[in-house]
C-alpha cells in the first residue's frame, strides 16, 4: 500500500506522480475532496463551479481517494469561526495537520504491507515512526516554510522596518517548530520548493540524495511583449502586499522611478493608505496573475515565500527580480533582501 496525507488542497498534490514514481495506485486521504462532475456542469454558478473545481483530487487510474464529505464541512466551519485573523487561520491549520497525523496513525493496519508514505509538513510525524518501524518509505513534502527560519527572517524584517506591527503579528510555537525538524529525520526523501531550503538542509547535515526539488506545474503560456506601445512600465509585486513581502521596498522603487508604476495586491495586514501614491495601482489576485502588461515581477520577499507569479514571469520571458526567499527554483535576477538600489539597478537595466 501507498498512502498519501493531503489535510487539505495543496498544489503539490498535482505533483503526485512525480513524487510517487511507478508503482501500485495509491489511498490519497483527503478529507475535504468532492467527487468530479457538478464543476463542469453550466446551470451551477460559475463561483460554485470555481470552488467545487478546487476540492476535485487529481489521481492516477487506479488511486482510491477517502474523504469526508459532510463530516468535513463541520470541521471546515469550526476553522472559519477560529480564523478571525491571519494568525488564527494559521494555528487552525497547523491544528488541523496534527490532528490528521494523529488520528491516521493507529489506523494502519499491521496486516496490510505498507510500501510508502507522503505527508506535508506538520502532518507527517506519528505516521512515519509507523511507517519506519515497518520498513516503509517516508516521503516528506516541504509544502509551508521552516518555520525556524521563517521566525529569523520576521524578526530581521521587524528590526529594519520597526514600525510594521504586523511583522511581528504570528510566530509558530516551539512544539510546531521541533515538530517540524522531527519529520525531517523521519523522512527517507524531503521535497523543497526552492533553492533557499535546499541549501539550507544540506548546511544543517542532510545528503543531497535526500533532498529533491518539487517544481510547480509547468506554466504553458508563450513568452510576450508586455509593452505593447505603452511609455509607461509596469512592476508588479509578487504575492501579498505586505511588509514580509517586500512592499517598503517596492514603494522606495517606484519613487524612485517616475517612469514605472507600480501594481500591488492588498490584503489583512496591508495598510491601505501606503498605497495612495499616485504611481500605484491595487489589482486583484486574478489580475496578478495573468501578468498581462507587466513588464517585471518584484519578489522581494524577507522571508521564504512562493508566489505563483515568479515562475509565471519566468515562463513568459518577463525580468523577474528576486531575493533567494522568493525565487525557488526558477532563474532569475537576484537582489539582496532589502536592497532597494539593486532593484533599481535591475530595472535600469531593462530598460537600457
Amino acid at each position: 500500500m501507498r498512502l498519501v496525507l493531503a489535510p487539505e488542497p495543496a498544489p503539490w498534490l498535482r505533483r503526485l506522480p512525480s513524487v510517487l514514481g511507478e508503482g501500485v495506485p495509491a489511498d490519497v486521504w483527503a478529507p475535504w475532496s468532492l467527487p468530479g462532475g457538478p464543476e463542469r456542469w453550466g446551470v451551477v454558478p460559475s463561483r460554485v463551479r470555481t470552488a467545487w473545481r478546487r476540492r476535485v483530487l487529481p489521481a492516477d487510474e487506479g488511486s482510491r481517494i477517502w474523504g469526508l464529505l459532510g463530516g468535513w464541512a463541520v470541521v471546515e466551519a469550526g476553522m472559519r469561526w477560529r480564523g478571525h485573523s491571519a494568525a488564527a487561520t494559521f494555528q487552525s491549520r497547523f491544528l488541523l495537520r496534527r490532528l490528521m497525523a494523529q488520528g491516521v496513525a493507529p489506523l494502519l493496519s499491521p496486516v496490510a504491507r505498507l510500501e510508502t508514505v507522503v505527508a506535508p509538513s506538520l502532518c507527517a510525524r506519528e505516521v512515519f515512526a509507523v511507517a519506519r518501524r515497518r520498513g516503509a518509505r517516508c516521503v516528506l513534502i516541504e509544502d509551508l516554510p521552516s518555520l525556524r527560519h521563517l521566525h529569523a527572517d520576521l524578526d530581521a524584517a521587524a528590526e529594519r522596518h520597526p514600525e510594521e506591527a504586523f511583522l511581528r503579528n504570528h510566530r509558530a510555537t516551539a512544539a510546531d517548530v521541533a515538530r517540524q525538524e522531527a519529520e525531517r529525520v523521519l523522512a527517507d526523501e524531503i521535497w523543497v520548493r526552492g533553492e533557499f531550503l535546499r541549501e539550507r538542509l544540506l548546511a544543517a547535515g542532510y545528503s543531497r540524495e535526500r533532498l529533491r526539488e518539487l517544481w510547480p506545474l509547468e506554466a504553458r503560456v508563450p513568452r510576450v511583449d508586455a509593452r505593447t506601445g505603452r511609455a509607461e512600465r509596469v512592476a508588479l509585486l509578487a504575492g501579498p502586499a505586505l511588509a514580509r513581502g517586500g512592499l517598503n521596498e517596492a514603494l522606495e522603487v517606484i519613487r524612485a522611478r517616475p517612469g514605472w508604476r507600480l501594481w500591488v495586491r492588498p490584503t489583512e495586514g496591508t495598510e491601505l493608505g501606503r498605497l495612495e501614491h499616485p504611481q500605484v495601482t491595487r489589482v486583484t489576485e486574478q489580475a496578478q496573475r495573468s501578468l498581462e502588461g507587466v513588464d517585471a515581477v518584484l519578489a522581494l520577499s524577507w522571508c521564504e515565500s512562493h508566489p505563483a507569479e515568479v515562475a509565471l514571469a519566468a515562463a513568459r520571458g518577463i525580468l523577474v527580480i528576486a531575493t533567494d526567499r522568493a525565487s525557488g527554483f526558477v532563474s532569475c535576477q537576484r537582489v539582496p533582501r532589502g536592497d532597494v538600489s539593486a532593484v533599481l539597478s535591475a530595472l535600469d537595466a531593462l530598460v537600457a
